[in-house]
């Protein structure tokens, strides 16, 4: 979620907008100033109390009768959406460039340069408390509402533009606030009346009016591109079908390519071949000298060298200018430059998905990327985040201009921190991995260019921690002078602030002014944000973070930081640079599976990379997510010259990565009480512990786990008899306790338990009618033997250490094993060697038998100790032990599920072919009706279900809220599980709340 922080005027002048263009700040003429103070609205005593209509036609046309925005012009658009926009959001007002500005009465997205919203004046309809400081974000309901509704404003235009940052004003009734948006929150000026005094929103308005679009925040290096150039067409011819296209089914024998086909482009000169190129194949990859240096990245220790002595320059200069020409248009004579080593030909799905993105009422953008600035071509993102604030990730099938190739580009702001790297130097670094016994290939994205945008970053978190600094400084200068004066104390008392002291924003994220204000007359040294947080914290302090924040830990070999202590209540200031990476490799999305063994095919590519990296490169992943998991159709030469297609499964997405010291007691050294990774897909162990630990390879091939049996209970028949519950229980529900979010039981108890169960059923996967898959059923059994070990451990451990801290507690014995990590049970030692071998030498190798100890583990008694204050626990057996230090690794692990794939337990049936069946979980499916009751107590989740709702008008106003969602809300803040709605229900709900908010709208 993002950060709140409210400043005075003269403080958003002098601090928030850049240096370079606060020199086009001009005094209003006075003149001006007393005729908007004589034009006041609400003075008009013998009318009615102004409606927001009325507030919105007076402030439009205040703008246009003095000219305020002259280069500008405002037009209203509060009862019509954009076409083709599926949020159906209607903005109120917002500014255009004169010559864009829209003449139907609907927002332009796309051309947007600032967005008003209007309300009819009062509290209940403000967005943020002046009153407290130290938390800005009010709790009223109306207030909320009309924050997530200028949320989701800001989000659209975030959404259809580039940017860096975005202005937007509120004006509730005769008042009004200046606010600036970017990803890591928002910064709002306090409440001014305009008709008392104007003179701040004339200074605003006309200093908005001079700026140029990448002054106003708009990105440089993305260019809109027009109907009428060549690039367009470009893109339109490069969407059409193509004879040469080639199917992507997995077994697809594909004739060898024919240099004779009139229909591929030969590497010419030509400037618009009539078929693009690429097929990836293994045989061949691409010349070593094609993927370029990527552009230079900045990380935060970079940045600190190469700082002066009294800090780092403030943000880049919003005077950037883009490299690509006006225009946007390309040159018809400019050779084309083949990727070498590639089949040119492209699989038809990758056509196909780039002719989706041209959709109408789409903006079509040329994004530069790399340190060349290599112009690539992009219309509708494939996916996009659904929160304004984080790493706001979108991707992209997007054309390389230059080599007339479709890629996926991938939009982010990645975490700025030190020993954070891009996703495109983990890349790199994995593509290079050689192993001597390994034959099969670490199956990642591969990098094409990558580079940081521009040196763009989010200001709002630098400028928080910047306000917290200074005042937590003044305070503790305030109480070191006091203490000092005292000299009868024989030590000095050691500043510190409490929770209520300190400018917190671990729950509310919200920042309040520094304590000590700037004399008057004084002018406050400029903030330099940038310079404050590097020069005070490395990532020991401030770790990156999923649209939430990370736990901290360095690289090995790395200095510890002396600070090594960080308070629960300490804020943690996340920080985002804007961040571009390409790859050559198109995807399928997972659930494209064909049978429920090539999903543990596909699952065994993705953990054997997983293991290469944390072996090879002590990387670990950290976001192990049904997301992150993609298929790639590549060829591959048979005798004869044919090519045959084989799906691969990729593991994506690394920008989370973080290297592991090798030190043990480093790797421990989390202080961060957040998340790491996706929250439906986190282990038990990590989501239940606080503060939060460093995530280890248990935790991984937990996430691992989750990730299988979210694909397998949607597209594998199964007993289960209501998919949709199965889903929002196991993953999407969680447990509540104060501001903190954990685990909920079911998911803990499949765990714990090491079975699937249902209402006291157990879950089994099936063939057709009631015929069971056995092999299925048996690998997930197999699989949960792991963690139930691991988790019994866990709980043994924490009750042998309460008991040992209790007068009461008895003496307590455990079964310890002396197996290594590389075997399972000593008398399946060797076979367990040899299932690894195996599987990584001989792909065609018979794997052997399973590991013993899994079906030994439930059969060996173990010691039951007891402690007066609780019930008695059983120390885990020798069989226990050693699948909770197998799981410490991957070698078993993986040495379980090829075995199973390879059908090694001879008792079991084939594998079924072909056993997919449509998505089990309902088209109508939402998680946010469930999930109300949750949204009340966790600041995360309520944020995050804000950004994501639909931004109808007026969804709820004190006014216009149907009694159905209020009576859900009411009832859902008494009981966890009071209900439980149908999801069609709840999707109704939210629609006839809708509706219900337009027609009230009028009031």
């Amino acid at each position: 979620m993002g950060y709140t922080v409210l400043v005075r005027p003269e403080e958003f002048e002098n601090h928030v907008l850049p240096d370079e263009t606060r020199s086009l700040l001009r005094d209003p003429d006075p003149s001006v100033v007393k005729q908007i103070r004589r034009e006041c609205l609400f003075r008009r005593r013998e009318k009615p109390k102004p409606t927001e209509n009325d507030v919105g036609e007076f402030f439009v046309g205040l703008i246009d009768r003095h000219s305020l925005c002259p280069k500008h012009k405002a037009t209203l658009s509060r009862f019509k959406p954009a076409k083709n926009d599926r949020t159906k959001a209607k903005v109120d007002a917002a500014l255009y460039v004169k010559e864009e500005a829209p003449k139907d009465s609907r927002p332009d997205w796309v051309r947007c340069r600032l967005f008003i919203e209007f309300k009819r004046g009062g509290t209940s309809l403000d967005s943020f408390d002046d009153t407290d400081t130290n938390n800005p974000d009010p709790k009223a309901e109306t207030r909320e509402d009309v924050r997530a509704q200028l949320t989701a404003y800001a989000h659209n235009v975030f959404l259809y533009q580039h940017r860096a940052w975005l202005y937007s004003l509120l004006v509730n009734g005769e008042e009004f606030r200046v606010m600036r948006w970017d990803r890591s929150g928002v910064i709002a000026t306090k409440k001014m009346n305009y008709f008392e005094d104007a003179k701040f929103l004339i200074r605003f308005l006309s200093y908005f009016d001079a700026l140029t679009a990448v002054g106003q925040g708009t990105d440089p290096t993305a260019t809109l591109v027009g109907k009428d150039s060549r690039l367009y067409e470009l893109m339109d011819r490069y969407a059409e079908d193509n004879d040469s296209d080639m199917d992507h089914a997995d077994g697809t024998v594909v004739p060898p390519l024919s240099t004779d086909n009139p229909k591929l482009p030969a590497p010419s000169s030509q400037s618009v071949p009539q078929a693009p190129a690429q097929g990836p194949t293994t045989a061949s990859p691409p010349s070593d000298n094609e993927p370029t240096p990527s552009r230079p990245h900045l990380t935060r220790s970079r940045a600190v060298d190469a700082s002066e002595a009294e800090g780092i320059p403030p943000p880049p200069s919003p005077l950037l200018r883009s490299d690509l020409p006006p225009t946007c248009d390309i040159d018809p004579h400019e050779p084309v430059e083949p990727i070498g080593g590639e089949d040119p030909r492209v699989f038809r799905y990758i056509r196909k998905k780039f002719r989706d993105s041209l959709a109408n009422g789409w903006p079509r953008y040329a994004l530069l990327v790399g340190e060349d600035r290599r112009v690539f071509l992009v219309g509708k993102p494939v996916f996009y985040s659904t929160t304004m604030f984080g790493r706001a990730t979108r991707g992209y099938i997007a054309l390389d201009v230059k080599s007339r190739r479709f890629m996926f580009l991938k939009d982010s702001w990645r975490p700025f921190y030190v020993g954070v790297e891009p996703e495109g130097v983990y890349l790199e670094q994995l593509i290079g991995i050689k192993a001597e016994k390994v034959k099969r290939e670490v199956r990642v994205p591969r990098p094409f260019r990558h580079g940081d945008v521009e040196e763009q970053r989010s200001f709002t978190a630098a400028y928080a921690e910047w306000l917290a600094n200074r005042a937590e400084d003044s305070t503790n200068a305030t109480a070191g002078h006091s203490s000092s004066q005292d000299d009868n104390d024989e030590q000095p008392v050691s500043p510190s602030l409490s929770a209520k002291e300190r400018p917190s924003t671990l729950v509310s994220h919200a920042v309040r002014e520094p304590s000590s204000p700037t004399p008057e007359g004084t002018d406050p040294a400029p903030p330099l944000p940038y310079r404050s947080i590097l020069g005070k914290r490395s990532r020991d302090d401030f770790d990156s973070a999923r649209d939430e924040a990370e736990e901290s830990g360095e690289r090995p070999g790395s200095r510890q930081s002396e600070d090594s202590t960080i308070e629960a209540e300490q804020p943690s200031y996340r920080l985002y640079m804007h961040y571009r990476i390409a790859v050559l490799d198109v995807c399928l999305p997972f659930n494209q599976f064909t049978s429920s063994k090539q999903l543990a095919t596909l699952m065994s590519h993705c953990l054997t990379t997983h293991r290469h990296a944390f072996e090879q490169l002590s990387l670990l992943h950290r976001d192990v997510s049904a997301g992150n998991v993609l298929i790639l159709p590549k060829l591959h030469k048979l005798k004869g010259g044919a090519l045959k297609v084989s799906w691969h499964g990729i593991l994506t997405d690394w920008e989370l990565a973080k290297v592991v010291p090798d030190d043990p007691l480093c790797e421990q050294s989390a202080r961060q009480p957040e998340r790491t990774g996706t929250w439906q897909f986190m282990s038990v162990a990590y989501s239940r512990t606080l503060p939060r630990p460093p995530v280890t390879v248990a935790d991984e091939l937990e996430s691992f786990f989750h990730v299988m049996l979210f694909y397998a209970i949607r597209y594998l028949p199964s007993t289960a008899p209501d998919v949709g519950q199965f889903i929002y229980r196991y993953f999407d529900d969680h447990v509540t306790a104060g501001d903190t979010r954990t685990c909920n039981d079911f998911k803990a108890n499949t765990m714990e338990s090491g079975t699937i169960t249902w209402n006291g059923k157990l879950v089994e996967f099936l063939i057709t009618g009631q015929e069971r898959n056995k092999s299925l059923n048996y690998l997930l059994t197999a699989l949960l033997q792991f963690f139930k070990a691991r988790y019994e451990v866990i709980r043994w451990h924490q009750w042998n250490d309460r008991a040992a801290r209790l007068p009461s507690a008895a003496p307590a014995t455990q079964v310890t094993s002396n197996t290594s990590q590389q075997s399972v049970g000593s008398d399946d030692a060797q076979t367990t060697q040899t299932v690894v071998e195996d599987e990584y030498e001989d792909d065609e190798g018979d794997p052997g038998g399973l590991p013993a100890s899994i079906e030994e583990e439930s059969r060996q008694p173990g010691a039951v100790t007891t402690m007066d204050s609780e019930p008695q626990v059983a120390a885990p057996s020798k069989a226990t032990n050693d699948l909770f230090e197998a799981v410490k690794n991957h070698r078993t692990f993986l040495a379980v599920l090829v075995a199973a794939i390879k059908g090694s337990n001879l008792e079991l049936k084939p594998w079924p072919v072909a056993d997919t069946v449509p998505d089990r979980c309902p088209p109508t499916y939402d998680s946010r009706p469930l999930t109300i009751a949750h949204t009340e107590a966790a600041m995360t989740s309520r944020e995050t279900w804000e950004d994501a709702r639909r931004p109808m008008k007026k969804i709820k106003t004190e006014v216009s809220e149907p009694s159905e969602l209020r009576t859900m809300r009411s009832g859902a803040r008494n009981t966890r599980h009071a209900t439980e709605p149908d999801f069609a229900v709840g999707r109704d709900v939210i629609s006839r709340a809708s509706r219900k908010g337009k027609e009230h709208s009028q009031s």
